[in-house]
């Protein structure tokens, strides 16, 4: 079990200090019931969500509290870092396929989330999305074409 103090502990934009001198002992677990237990005082918790985002209700009030290890937060941080970047992004194929459709081409502007291009992988469509808003400066692949994981599909600018 991981201790508070190796998280990150975020209310909303804020983050905030684990309450180490708290214990939170589980009710019903399948149900999110839970108390919170300090000396002798104890207050009961209803817990939802799963993974780092939870919604905890204390005194009848929902609290958005996100809970993220030093992995979590590098990982976050990273994904956030490539969607803000300015330069060139290369969009490479996450899985191996063939190139069924191509729907840009160099120069083309797109927006973030739109459709790039479609890889059929074992006989499913897979449609790779504009990771962010930019301009098309190359298309390496064509339709028809075989390609490899990591291999190159575009570049945006």
């Amino acid at each position: 079990m991981r201790e508070a103090r190796d998280l990150e502990i975020r209310i909303g934009d804020e983050v905030v200090a684990p309450a180490t001198a708290w214990g939170m002992e589980w009710v019903d677990r399948r149900h999110g019931v839970a108390l919170a237990r300090r000396d002798d005082e104890t207050v009961p918790l209803l817990v939802e969500g799963s993974g780092s985002r939870w919604t905890v209700t204390l005194h009848g009030r929902r609290i958005p509290v996100e809970a993220r290890t030093w992995r979590e937060r590098v990982l976050a941080e990273a994904e956030t870092a490539g969607l803000t970047q300015d330069g060139p992004v290369t969009v490479t194929a996450t899985l191996p396929g063939l190139i069924v459709a191509v729907a840009v081409a160099a120069g083309d502007d797109v927006e973030a989330g739109s459709p790039l291009l479609t890889i059929e992988a074992m006989k499913m469509q897979n449609e790779v999305r504009a990771p962010r808003a930019g301009r098309v400066i190359e298309v390496s692949v064509a339709s028809g074409q075989a390609v490899a994981t990591g291999a190159v599909l575009l570049r945006l600018g």
